[in-house]
């Protein structure tokens, strides 16, 4: 993209900007290659997951940082060709080291150039603000040059009388530190030898440093003096020392004097505005390339199992909600593909055989999630009771509704049939896997919105006891991401939601929601528990930090359950003679931001009343073991 470019602004856009233009190459080479799970014009990691599956290869390609490193002896044959690749880059490395270490050498014989030398060096400096350090001259040299980064010394020829225009162009690059970006340059090189591509615009890279200075120099000069310097130029052709990092000697190889002058015979003089143009091609060119897109669907390739699954493994889980959403559609569709996008390594090699295996005989689905009834996809999925394990870390409950009664079970009026399982998503290698922390479980409870809570799923426990009763609250979180997908038509009737099955692998929570339920255990005697007719709770959770309320509401009349956003609660309910010893006391609770740590209360805070006068105020704790 970046060739084309600047193919069509050739004559448009001035050296300056036909070497600014490599810095989106440059970023682009220096964002991890999977950063977010992005890719670069095209799906790079699909390729790259297709031919490792030929070799049987099931770890995930992940860059940390454009330098690669062997972390084992060579196994396989992906192994052994990453390690000729690695040994490639070693021998370029040393090859550099070697051509910068004989310069060094040779500069150490040099002297202090005459007075008279140095004097008009620092003229022509002082002239265009250029500051310079140390200057030598050194015998043997065809042209000046610039060496080293952090201290760059100017090289003069010993013999060679003193070239005005040539220094300029030597000051241009000590200004513009170009030793700087010659090491940047010779680093690609060796990281990517292989690649005649990025070899070749490292190439183009160099000549454009060399026009760009060419430019600065030719701007301050006139008529025949530029037909002079093209002159100079072309008796300067040497390829000794020529790519050698950390100088401006490797710019000077022959083989790209012709472009140079052709580049000097091109020269023009460019409006004061195009310096704008070009910040603002640059960035319109930055924008896409830099920043990429995500990989977000799956290539099918119809007659191979194994393709497909290479496809999905170049599809990363970027965010831990894409892991959980990926996971439950893998579960609701019974897809094995979907399931090895969330997969971590160790069972990919499972998931593949069971898919091929399946496939050859013709059985359907050919992936099994371990349930044996078909899911809802209507309703989803939900993870209960998420919890921040560590940094890079998820667990939760995760929670399905099946279609009908597992084990050919009868259905109950007001049932609902629930598949569960503790769930925890990871990192691995820089992308997010789910991993199943026990088989599914089937769990039956009372029909219900499973979005606020479910009285038939675990929770965290809070309990205290006083005067002969036992209040506990039971405080759930739930996590929800929207699978719905609004379809408008001309014909109302028609018009509605669906839900969609297909993974967001970049997925966030939509919606999270934090709700108690509460209930009274009757601990007395029966006769002391005859003589009550009315009970009354007001409760309210506290978090770590609040100051603990002291005026909770007062709840009154026969029957009233009421609550709010925050969780506080004030449920009066009459008894009827014969009541059981255990009392729901309903429930509270709300939304809360999903894309934050839901935060669990410190310890719940209740007034509990009986007969309509206040009995105790009373403090629930988190109960040991409770937690899950």
């Amino acid at each position: 993209m970046i060739l084309v470019i600047k193919a069509l602004f050739k004559d448009k856009l001035s050296p300056k900007w036909q070497f600014a233009v490599w810095s989106v190459l440059g970023i682009i080479m220096l964002l991890p290659a999977d950063m977010f799970g992005r890719y670069t014009l095209f799906r790079w990691q699909l390729i790259v997951e297709i031919v490792k599956s030929w070799f049987g290869v099931f770890s995930f390609t992940k860059v940390l940082f454009p330098i690669p490193i062997i972390k084992s002896v060579p196994q396989t044959i992906a192994e052994w060709i990453f390690a000729v690749y690695v040994l490639g880059i070693l021998v370029f490395i040393i090859k550099y080291l070697i051509s910068y270490f004989k310069l060094r050498r040779l500069l150490k014989l040099g002297d202090s150039p005459c007075d008279e030398k140095l004097a008009r060096i620092g003229e022509i400096a002082s002239e265009h603000g250029i500051k310079i350090g140390k200057v030598i001259e050194v015998s043997g040299l065809p042209s000046a040059f610039v060496c080293g980064v952090f201290r760059p010394i100017l090289v003069i020829p010993a013999e060679n009388e003193l070239n005005e225009k040539i220094i300029l162009h030597e000051l241009f690059h000590l200004k513009y530190k170009d030793t700087l970006w010659s090491v940047v340059i010779c680093a690609l090189r060796c990281l990517h030898w292989c690649n005649p591509l990025i070899v070749y615009c490292a190439n183009r890279t160099i000549n454009d440093m060399e026009s760009r200075c060419h430019q600065y120099v030719l701007e301050h000069l006139e008529g025949e003096e530029r037909r002079e310097y093209g002159h100079i130029l072309l008796s300067m052709a040497n390829d000794r020392f020529s790519k050698t990092p950390g100088s401006t000697c490797i710019n000077n190889g022959g083989k790209n004097i012709r472009a140079r002058i052709e580049n000097i015979a091109r020269f023009k003089k460019y409006p004061q505005g195009m310096g704008l143009v070009s910040v603002c091609v640059i960035i319109l060119l930055a924008f896409p390339l830099v920043i990429g897109a995500q990989a977000s669907n799956i290539q099918e390739f119809n007659d191979s199992v194994r393709l497909t699954l290479a496809s999905a493994r170049s599809v990363p889980c970027t965010t831990p909600a894409g892991a959980f959403d990926t996971y439950g559609k893998s579960v609701l569709e019974r897809n094995g593909y979907y399931r090895a996008m969330c997969a971590p390594e160790d069972m990919q090699e499972a998931i593949l055989n069971e898919m091929l295996e399946k496939d050859e005989v013709g059985i359907y689905p050919i992936w099994d999630p371990g349930i044996d009834e078909w899911a809802n996809k209507q309703e989803g999925f939900y993870i209960y009771n998420l919890r921040h394990i560590d940094e890079d870390a998820y667990e939760g409950l995760f929670v399905i509704e099946l279609n009908y009664p597992p084990d050919g079970k009868p259905a109950e009026v007001n049932m609902t049939y629930l598949a569960v399982q503790n769930l925890r998503v990871e990192k691995e290698n820089g992308r997010w896997v789910a991993i199943l922390l026990e088989d599914f479980r089937h769990v039956e409870t009372i029909s219900q919105s499973l979005s606020w809570g479910c009285l038939g799923l675990p929770g965290m426990t809070y309990a205290g006891e006083t005067n002969d009763c036992r209040i506990e609250a039971t405080y759930q979180t739930i996590h929800t991401i929207d699978l719905r997908v609004t379809v408008q038509h001309e014909l109302s009737f028609l018009s509605g939601s669906y839900s969609d099955t297909t993974p967001n692998p970049n997925a966030e929570f939509s919606m999270a929601t934090r709700w108690h339920s509460t209930k009274c255990i009757y601990l007395g005697s029966e006769s002391e528990k005859d003589e009550i007719t009315h009970i009354g709770l007001s409760i309210e959770p506290v978090y770590e930090g609040d100051k603990r309320p002291t005026n909770l509401r007062i709840p009154s009349g026969d029957y009233t359950v009421s609550s709010t956003n925050l969780g506080a609660q004030v449920v009066s309910k009459k008894l009827n003679p014969g009541w059981n010893s255990t009392i729901s006391m309903d429930g509270g609770g709300g939304s809360t931001d999903p894309n934050k740590d839901v935060e669990h209360p410190a310890y719940f805070v209740a007034d509990l009343y009986l007969n309509n006068e206040k009995i105790a105020n009373m403090d629930l704790v988190l109960q040991e073991g409770e937690a899950e």
